[in-house]
């Protein structure tokens, strides 16, 4: 399973099936996860909102528009990100989002809990193959 196909809270664990013969559907990422996403790829560049999104799909990483602006407001209000307004000839003007210092410390944050996430779920997925063998 990838890590873009997190179980949400509130929502079935992935792979579980209500009925039989019932399959497991792909979600988008949890906030966390898609804060996590945002900021990486705001590190790698700036860009605008709807560029981030199209390279969060590039990722495959798949989420509404609505989400990633939520996201963005979010950590320009935390101060992990700023943003300034670009004109364009060929369209309106948009706004340019960048990684501030303190985002590229939230960015070292969050790649850390997701980490030791990762090592928690290799564990249970050990013992459970463990306990199955």
């Amino acid at each position: 399973m990838s890590l873009l196909a997190l179980h949400t809270p509130g929502s079935p664990a992935e792979g579980v099936e209500d009925e039989p013969g019932a399959g497991a559907t792909l979600r988008p990422p949890a906030c966390e996860l898609l804060t996590a996403w945002v900021l990486l790829l705001l590190d790698d560049a700036s860009c605008h909102g709807y560029e981030l999104r199209g390279r969060l799909e590039a990722a495959g990483v798949m989420t509404d528009t609505g989400a990633v602006y939520r996201v963005l407001r979010k950590l320009e209000r935390d101060g992990c990100a700023a943003s300034s307004w670009e004109t364009s000839e060929a369209g309106p003007r948009r706004r340019l989002y960048r990684l501030t210092a303190r985002g590229r410390r939230a960015l070292a944050a969050n790649a850390t809990r997701i980490a030791a996430a990762r090592d928690d779920h290799a564990a249970f997925l050990d013992a459970h193959a463990r306990a199955r063998a």
